[in-house]
């Protein structure tokens, strides 16, 4: 049996694995690379237009929690006023999911 070489593996690409948690984060959230901000949470809701009702949700990633069920990391979104085309991401409330989403 023989394997696959790595071509695109590039040792000065990796990043070293580090505890500390920088305040900004990179994420692939939505269609591409978008920065969260980890001090703001909220419900997704437009700053421009002042109202969810024309949000269009990109993604979601459900919060994690650890074994004793403390929230090990807050959920994240995604998402674009279809009003006036703004995007945006954020981390959301532990209580919050998107309308009709559930563990399955």
């Amino acid at each position: 049996m023989t394997t696959a070489r790595n071509t695109h593996f590039n040792a000065a690409h990796a990043r070293p694995h580090t505890s500390v948690r920088p305040a900004t984060r990179q994420s692939n959230l939505g269609t591409g690379l978008a920065t969260t901000d980890s001090g703001y949470i909220g419900k997704p809701t437009c700053e421009k237009c002042r109202t969810d009702e024309f949000i269009y949700l990109e993604s979601y990633i459900p919060p994690t929690y650890r074994h004793d069920g403390s929230v090990a990391a807050l959920g994240e979104v995604a998402y674009t006023c279809t009003r006036c085309e703004d995007f945006s991401a954020h981390s959301v409330p532990v209580t919050w999911t998107p309308p009709g989403w559930y563990l399955g």
